[in-house]
């Protein structure tokens, strides 16, 4: 069993390259044992305000850096990230509950939007575009807007941190970063890690804290020109509102409805080797995840049993133990609400049809936060499982008869963030994944999300994309001069 790492940070809020003491504190532990890991001190508004005074301090001079020099910077730290990989992915596991290789996986991934955007840092370009008028022309640029707001979740709470945190530093924009209260140990751990980079004092400031208050107040402040949100789809609707007072742009990846759609084709070993996976991903609390597993009428049966087969092998337990395949949810509230959703499907005629149990045969684990990851058939349309986010390791086998109707029944919700697509005929495939209404989708892949594209939603699942070499642009105004061409004299 690998051990829970020693702190090499304080568990305070970070301010303009230092930790600061807070007034409030949270207890933070661990979801798979309630063991408590750390009281960690919250922000209030007022250490709020201070951190954004002491970015925008700064923010004039980041912005004339060289990208050269910014991009050195995200790369080193890029670097350090995996150089301590293993003490990151023990706090991760140990804050969040995913399992060590899943956590493992995070850093790495986190460390790759370091990379990435250290690369783009370089590549945001003008252009020169012709005028009408004889004698002139017109300079297009590419600026940082200003000092920028973060507000990350819970359930990739480093990878999360490090997609905007990186975007926002390569174009030049200071940035007050509001991490989750749940995990906020991975998002201070960055602090002196960025910092060690080369990262200038009060260029990233880091302060957890409640998010009614202090999202708010990032929202509110004149000073904050961008918002980049990822939550749950009601939070992204009221900080739309909110940022609508001041006009203020908003970047929001919100909550998904993901089908997964097996064709009658299909290679159902692939699909349930990949669905598995996917489902087990952070247990389940992944927006992208499959929450509404479409099975052809004549592969529903044999789709059943290979599930049923494939999850009765997983163990599930505490993440710091070899061998782990999913973990807890983050706290006991998603466990009863993830129940709630399951006791109606079923008192709707939905089925259950095998539970993973298997972390009840350790005592060490009774305070923790565990739900069963469950394979469940007979699911309508119309029952709350297949209609909300569920957020937790429920598989939902939905049966369907042709292809035309799965493509309508798929897009008949309001979310439209990630789909997948399995099947043997790519020409198929293709024509399947080109009519849903969704930002991504995976085509015989369960984990389509990398570095170097573009993700985001559409319709209620958001506004605008990280990643790619898009994700950059998310932080820049666009600039145009129109000037005299330059004469010999």
């Amino acid at each position: 069993m690998k051990s829970i790492p020693e702190f090499w940070f304080e568990p305070q809020p970070w301010l303009n390259g230092q930790s600061s003491p807070a007034n409030s504190f949270v207890e933070v532990r661990n979801p798979a044992t309630g063991e408590m890991l750390a009281k960690v001190g919250l922000g209030d508004t007022k250490m709020l305000c201070d951190a954004i005074e002491g970015a925008v301090k700064v923010q004039e001079e980041w912005a004339e850096s060289s990208s050269v020099e910014r991009g050195v910077i995200l790369k080193k730290a890029a670097d350090l990230l995996l150089d301590r990989k293993d003490e990151f992915a023990r706090l991760l596991t140990a804050e969040q509950g995913k399992p060590y290789a899943q956590a493992l996986g995070e850093v790495h991934y986190a460390a790759s939007f370091f990379q990435w955007f250290g690369e783009e840092a370089r590549r945001v370009y003008g252009r020169i575009a012709a005028h009408p008028d004889q004698g002139r022309e017109y300079l297009i640029e590419s600026r940082p807007v200003g000092v920028v707001g973060l507000i990350t979740p819970w359930n990739f709470p480093l990878a999360q941190g490090a997609k905007k945190i990186a975007a926002a530093l390569a174009a030049g924009c200071c940035a007050v970063w509001k991490p989750s209260e749940f995990t906020p140990l991975i998002a201070l751990a960055l602090g002196p890690l960025m910092a060690e980079a080369g990262l200038p004092m009060g260029v990233l400031q880091i302060v957890p804290g409640y998010g009614g208050e202090l999202g708010a107040a990032l929202v509110d402040h004149p000073e904050v020109k961008v918002i980049s949100l990822t939550g749950a789809t009601e939070t992204g609707r009221s900080v739309m509102a909110a940022a609508a007072g001041g006009i203020k742009r908003v970047s929001l990846e919100l909550g998904g409805n993901a089908p997964f759609i097996v064709l009658p084709d299909a290679d159902l070993d692939q699909v349930v080797e990949d669905l598995i996976q996917l489902k087990l991903l952070t247990s389940g609390q992944v927006c992208v995840t499959a929450n509404r597993v479409f099975v052809h009428a004549d592969s529903e049966i044999v789709m059943r049993e290979k599930l049923a087969e494939k999850l009765a092998d997983a163990k599930i337990g505490n993440g710091l133990e070899d061998g782990v395949d999913a973990g807890p949810l983050i706290h006991q509230q998603a466990c009863d609400k993830v129940l709630g959703l399951l006791d109606a499907a079923v008192a709707s005629g939905a089925e259950i049809v095998y539970q993973n149990r298997t972390y009840q045969a350790d005592q060490s684990l009774v305070k923790g936060s565990f739900f069963p990851p469950t394979l469940l058939a007979r699911v309508s349309d119309e029952m709350a499982l297949a209609r909300e986010e569920v957020f937790g390791p429920i598989i939902s086998l939905i049966s369907y008869s042709s292809t035309t109707e799965v493509i309508r029944r798929a897009n008949e919700t309001p979310y439209g963030l990630a789909a997948y697509v399995y099947g043997s005929d790519l020409t198929e495939c293709r024509a399947v994944a080109s009519r849903l209404e969704v930002g991504i989708i995976g085509v015989n892949e369960w984990r389509p999300l990398k570095a170097e594209i573009p993700f985001g939603g559409i319709k209620q699942s958001g506004i605008g994309v990280e990643g790619g070499e898009e994700g950059i642009h998310e932080f820049c105004d666009t600039r145009v001069i129109s000037l005299p061409k330059p004469k010999l004299v």
